[in-house]
């Protein structure tokens, strides 16, 4: 990453007044923002030359002191020459220019209420990084607000003079002069078109809402004009299409939904803030420029394939835009918002399962990989994130999934009020963190002081579980006091103020859902329930993205079932009616054991809890994958001498027991298979063999005897105890490739493997019970 230090040179060290501010003593700095405020940007620019790649023109600030007695201004302007400075009609001929850093010396003292106007030339070959600044592409050329690399990373300073942060906002009028057969695109309204008789064009746009420097805009190129008009809550909204000739044609299916995910977000977060929508295309995006949305080529294909992306960013006009996030340290407000936009319009445009697999596909996403190289590199909170992962994984996913689990916490008619009121009572200013709790606090019933330390303020993510529960009848009901204990992921404090969703299900399937209130390790609490429960579960409507993802099914019928992001899948051998089956992955270590074994060492990372209604019956084995790869089990599964093993436990209130298994796979990667599958908590283990011999009932390896091994053709498969069954052959992944019954005085069997590629298989012999008597293994060599 590169890094640049901006050095801000001010004179006065004081405390923020004025509303809105962040409350929070730890985050207090300096900013040129806290002595000025920049209230208008005239920017005059000439964009003929694109070859040359130079920027030629000149921008007008008008700034109001904050304290009396100013005798110097600040602005920022990135990598460009400045050619002239005036101020208030005076040329200024003693600044200093320490890129990006321009300091001004004031002809006499300004005090509040001045208003000091400013204009200052430059020309030049403007900054961009890989993503970020201003970039020229063919016969187009645009900017992008924010860049990854550099530090701090607004980039309004890349292309004109500002106040760069995200606490200072403007009106903008953008004159833009172009050659006559290209277009000028920027935020707000296009006021006039002036031909200027020398082949050349000005744009003149208007933005009367204020914006932070970073979101205003400018693209140039050679753009067709599709328009259409939404009918918003307040007003009719033009919306403007500023595309290549080429793309015209896929305007229309692209943004088939547009209108429609408007009214979506009009009627869950208020009026649309901005006088047009606006997007334009670009080589590089996307980008929520205020009413201009810098949106990629690629993505303008006909189709909905990034129907989410242009979702996100319009979602931007208000949580980004409308308010914008006090600091860096506070993105997830701007992007952990956008990601959860994303997938909230799916609720409303398609169905509320839509919705939800997407946030719990994300949310398996984040707890699998934000704290490794793949993501962020390590657990952070989602206030305070480092300057180098401002844009990462945290702020976005993470940030998404907590909002999803902040709706679940007030109930939605709490948080869409919620959402409405604050966008209202900070409308173009910033927000922090902080301002959104006590917000929440002051304008609702519900203390969320207790979530935001536990989700925002501190790393990883908690973890609920039910230990146990005991039901006394009372009359024609049940008390059921439910016993819970909470653990954590990635260093999280212990939460408090907790409120979990139990839901009880008895025999017949039927349910009743309660909330569970309470703080730090443990709690209990006594619901009445109108029947006698046989399981109880956690969370079953997914609306905490708590260290766990789980799935369930309903099942009928004999095959495999695939849990999903759960690395579990369920082969159903028999079933005498239907069961009920929820699958949790818990992303934390399991309890250790009671009574430790030298030498065997369970998983520091993850385990499994089964549960279900399976009355009358059902015959299935749990496949369960163990990976040191992919961020799994790496922790675990050090190198290949570590023998992986699986341990079973009733309920938290038994130990940790060995259980018959059969591994398919190699040291690293691959499946235990548990026949006879019950109901209850799974890990993983690895067992140290110079130690000993666990007692891990192994099958009867005098079964059958099989050969020749390796193979190139056919193998042979002697039965050296005559029992009727059936022979299952499986491929290292578990496969089933073929299945043949086996008569009660069958000795042998011969079985062609022509069509098999090079490989590791297994040949299982299973009796008329289905229990695993023998599996061994074969090569296969061509």
């Amino acid at each position: 990453m590169r890094r640049k230090n901006f050095v801000f040179i001010l004179f006065l060290w004081i405390a923020i007044s004025g509303h809105p501010q962040n409350n929070n003593p730890d985050v207090a700095r300096i900013l040129i923002s806290d002595t000025l405020d920049a209230v208008h940007y005239s920017i005059y620019l000439n964009i003929v030359d694109l070859p040359s790649q130079n920027l030629i023109g000149y921008t007008e600030v008008s700034i109001i002191p904050k304290y009396d007695n100013i005798n110097d201004i600040q602005l920022e302007l990135l990598q460009l020459a400045i050619d002239s400075v005036i101020v208030n009609g005076f040329q200024v001929n003693n600044y200093t220019y320490s890129d990006p850093l321009i300091n001004i010396p004031l002809p006499e003292p300004a005090n509040t209420g001045d208003t000091i106007k400013v204009r200052i030339r430059y020309h030049g070959i403007p900054f961009h990084e890989g993503w970020g600044g201003f970039h020229w592409a063919g016969q187009y050329c645009f900017n992008l607000g924010v860049g990854f690399e550099l530090i701090s990373h607004n980039l309004g300073k890349a292309w004109f003079p500002c106040i760069d942060d995200f606490h200072d906002r403007a009106t903008y009028d953008y004159y833009i002069t172009v050659e006559e057969d290209k277009t000028a695109v920027c935020g707000g309204i296009l006021m006039s078109v002036t031909t200027n008789g020398d082949n050349t064009k000005t744009f003149h746009w208007q933005m009367r809402n204020t914006i932070p420097a970073y979101l205003a805009s400018v693209a140039v190129g050679h753009y067709d004009l599709i328009t259409d008009t939404y009918n918003g809550i307040r007003s009719n909204i033009p919306i403007n299409f500023y595309v290549r000739p080429s793309d015209s044609i896929h305007v229309y299916g692209s943004f088939i939904n547009l209108k429609e995910i408007l009214a979506i977000f009009e009627e869950h977060f208020g009026p649309y803030p901005w006088p047009q929508v606006g997007y334009v295309s670009t080589a590089l995006g996307a980008m929520e420029h205020a009413a201009n949305i810098a949106y990629p080529y690629g993505c303008i294909n006909g189709g909905l394939t990034y129907e989410y992306l242009y979702a996100h960013e319009i979602s931007h006009m208000w949580f980004g835009d409308k308010v914008t996030c006090a600091s860096a340290e506070d993105m997830w407000l701007n992007e952990g918002w956008g990601t959860f936009c994303e997938m909230f319009y799916l609720e409303d445009l398609y169905s509320y399962e839509d919705y939800i697999e997407n946030v719990n596909t994300m949310h398996k996403e984040v707890l699998q990989y934000c704290h490794t190289p793949q993501g962020d590199g390590q657990y952070f909170a989602l206030y305070g994130i480092p300057p180098e992962y401002t844009y990462g994984m945290t702020a976005y996913k993470k940030g998404g999934i907590i909002l999803h689990t902040l709706r679940g916490y007030l109930g939605d008619s709490l948080f869409f009020n919620v959402s409405k009121g604050f966008l209202e009572e900070y409308a173009y200013n910033y927000m922090s963190s902080f301002d959104l709790r006590d917000y929440i606090n002051s304008h609702t019933s519900v203390d969320v002081t207790d979530f935001f330390d536990a989700w925002v303020f501190s790393p990883g993510f908690p973890h609920y579980s039910v230990d146990s529960f005991t039901v006394s009848p009372v009359g024609n009901n049940y008390d059921v006091r439910v016993y819970a204990r909470q653990k954590s992921k990635g260093g999280c404090i212990l939460a408090n103020s907790n409120k979990i969703d139990i839901t009880f299900m008895d025999s017949q399937w039927n349910v009743f859902t309660g909330t569970l209130n309470f703080s730090g390790l443990t709690g209990n609490q006594v619901f009445p329930v109108p029947f006698e429960p046989k399981i109880v579960m956690v969370d079953v409507e997914d609306e905490i993205c708590d260290a766990t993802t789980d799935d369930e099914m309903v099942i009928k019928n004999s095959g495999e079932f695939d849990f999903s992001d759960t690395f579990f899948k369920l082969n159903v051998v028999s079933i005498n009616d239907s069961a009920y089956i929820r699958v949790s992955h818990n992303w934390v270590a399991p309890d250790s054991l009671k009574n430790p074994v030298n030498g065997l060492k369970l998983s520091d990372y993850r385990y499994w809890k089964i549960e279900g209604i399976c009355e009358p019956g059902i015959n299935a084995t749990g496949i369960f994958q163990y990976n040191r790869n992919n961020y799994l089990d790496n922790t675990l599964i050090v190198n290949s001498e570590d023998s992986v093993v699986i341990l079973y436990r009733e309920n938290a209130g038994h130990d940790w027991q060995s259980i018959d298994f059969t591994q398919m796979g190699i040291w690293s990667i691959g499946y235990l298979y548990v026949p006879n599958l019950q109901m209850g908590e799974y890990t993983l283990a690895v067992w140290d063999h110079s130690v000993g011999t666990i007692e891990l009932k192994p099958a009867d390896k005098s079964f059958m005897k099989i050969y020749p091994n390796p193979t190139y053709n056919q193998i042979t498969i002697e039965f050296l105890k005559l029992q009727q069954g059936s022979i299952l052959i499986f491929n290292n992944e578990g496969k089933t490739l073929d299945s043949i019954p086996i008569s009660p005085w069958q000795q042998k069997l011969n079985w062609h493997v022509n069509n098999l590629p090079n490989g590791t298989y297994f040949i299982q012999f299973k009796n008329l019970n289905n229990e695993i008597l023998s599996t061994e293994k074969v090569i296969v060599l061509k």
